[in-house]
């Protein structure tokens, strides 16, 4: 199986593997000094429609729009700089992939999830994502796009401490090992259910030493790939993605204030003075 992926750029220049998976392009951005991952770009289409999706569901996975948030089409519209109609099919898109829910005669909100919800999520994504692994496996993948994966994993490795970034990059790195699979609608769904729980990742993260424990259990995904070992691929994967999904499903009820939901209400006056004049034990050193 062909696992390189054509890109604009110089004739002759070597290329990385790249996601398919979301049917976009790949262009160069920068010159060949940098890092390969640097070098491309995925390219979506250009519609409002599309920009206005991107913008919302950008701000939903990213926290920035939490659960609960109304959804104003008039503003956004205004934000963005385009008219109402592209921002509303924008929220029926994001309403059909279960980010935004619709009430009649109440406009659209953002989807708050349960930790039930959120562990089905990663159920899901540990079956599709495993069987992208076993196919990429099975059907054999140039040892040039493995060796540009694991570059890949070098240059993620040292954003451990950037939670953040670290989080974007994991995801893409999961997109390009996806893309070996070369199952393209496979890959989209995949990408769907990972979007659906950022948020409650990068919540996860502010505690909890991911990204050095899931550095090597990459490592042992490809080792898989590599060697053609289609089940241990699969194995590998499936407990990849499930390795955290309770402990991210659990922080949930304890994480709204800090996805921007409304606070919790303070204690009166009268019972907050009392609390603050009884003597504090000491913390364990």
């Amino acid at each position: 199986m062909d696992t390189r992926i054509h890109y604009c750029g110089e004739e002759g220049d070597s290329v990385k593997p790249r996601a398919h998976a979301l049917g976009l392009t790949t262009c160069r951005t920068s010159p060949k000094s940098e890092a390969p991952e640097d070098r491309f770009v995925l390219q979506p289409p250009s519609t409002a429609q599309h920009l206005a999706y991107i913008h919302l569901q950008d701000q939903i996975v990213s926290g920035a729009l939490p659960g609960g948030s109304r959804l104003k089409p008039e503003a956004l519209a205004q934000t963005l700089g385009i008219s109402r109609m592209p921002v509303r099919e924008a929220i029926r898109q994001l309403n059909a992939e279960g980010y935004v829910t619709i009430r009649p005669n109440r406009g659209a909100i953002v989807t708050s999830r349960t930790p039930e919800e959120i562990l089905e999520l990663f159920e899901m994504r540990a079956v599709l994502e495993a069987l992208a692994a076993r196919i990429a496996a099975d059907a054999g993948v140039a040892p040039e796009a493995i060796d540009d994966l694991e570059l890949f994993l070098a240059r993620l490795r040292r954003l451990r401490h950037d939670h953040v970034a670290w989080v974007e990059r994991h995801d893409e790195f999961h997109d390009l090992l996806c893309a070996l699979s070369g199952r393209q609608r496979l890959c989209m769904e995949i990408r769907r259910l990972r979007l659906a729980v950022r948020p409650y990742l990068r919540l996860y993260l502010r505690t909890h030493a991911e990204p050095e424990i899931a550095g090597h259990e990459h490592e042992r995904i490809l080792d898989a790939i590599r060697s053609r070992n289609g089940k241990r691929a699969e194995t590998v994967m499936r407990a990849h993605v499930m390795a955290n999904a309770h402990g991210i499903a659990e922080c949930i009820p304890t994480s709204r204030a800090d996805l921007g939901s409304e606070p919790a209400r303070t204690a009166p006056r009268k019972k907050a003075a009392a609390a603050a004049a009884k003597p504090r034990k000491k913390s364990a050193a």
